[in-house]
C-alpha cells in the first residue's frame, strides 16, 4: 500500500526550492520523527511555507471530473476510486492543511487524482514518508523558473 501526503507550498517558496525538493521533504520527515518543542517549531515552519487547502474548489473539481468514472464514490471529504478488474483502489482525504492519499494496485488510480489536483493548484508537493519519494505534481517549467529569477 502506498501513502502520500500533499501540501500546497507557497509559490515563492516553490520557486526558491526548485531543484532542491529534498530539503522540503526532509522538513516534513523531521516533523514526523521529532517530539516536543522541536515538533512545534517544525509545524510552524510548515504552516509558514504552505497554504490552506481550498476544500470547496477541490470538492467541486473532483466531483466534476470523477463522476463519469465507474468505481468512484464520495462521502464527505473522502473520495474513493476502485477499479475491481485491476484490483486497484485509491482514497483521497481532504484535510484543512493537507491531502492524504492511500493507494494499492496499479498506479493508474492515484494518477487520476494527481491529474485533477495539478490542474487546481500549481504548487502541490507530494511525498511518501515510507518510500522516501517526493516531488511536485506540476513541476515548474524551466523557462518560467528562469524568467522568475530575472525579475
Amino acid at each position: 500500500m502506498r501513502h502520500y501526503e500533499l501540501y500546497i507550498v507557497e509559490e515563492d517558496v516553490a520557486r526558491q526550492y526548485y531543484g532542491q525538493e529534498s530539503k522540503l521533504f526532509y522538513l516534513f520527515l523531521e516533523h514526523e520523527k521529532v517530539r516536543g518543542s522541536q515538533k512545534e517549531i517544525l509545524r510552524k515552519q510548515i504552516e509558514y511555507i504552505t497554504k490552506p487547502i481550498p476544500s470547496l474548489l477541490l470538492q467541486q473539481k473532483l466531483k466534476q471530473d470523477l463522476t463519469k468514472i465507474d468505481g468512484y464514490r464520495k462521502k464527505k471529504n473522502n473520495h474513493v476510486i476502485e477499479i475491481a478488474e485491476r484490483d486497484s483502489k485509491a482514497e483521497l482525504v481532504i484535510g484543512a492543511d493537507a491531502l492524504y492519499l492511500t493507494a494499492k494496485g496499479t498506479y493508474e488510480v492515484e494518477t487520476l487524482f494527481f491529474e485533477i489536483l495539478r490542474k487546481v493548484e500549481p504548487s502541490f508537493f507530494a511525498f511518501s514518508i515510507d518510500d522516501h519519494r517526493f516531488g511536485w505534481l506540476k513541476p515548474l517549467k524551466q523557462e518560467d523558473f528562469l524568467r522568475m529569477n530575472q525579475v
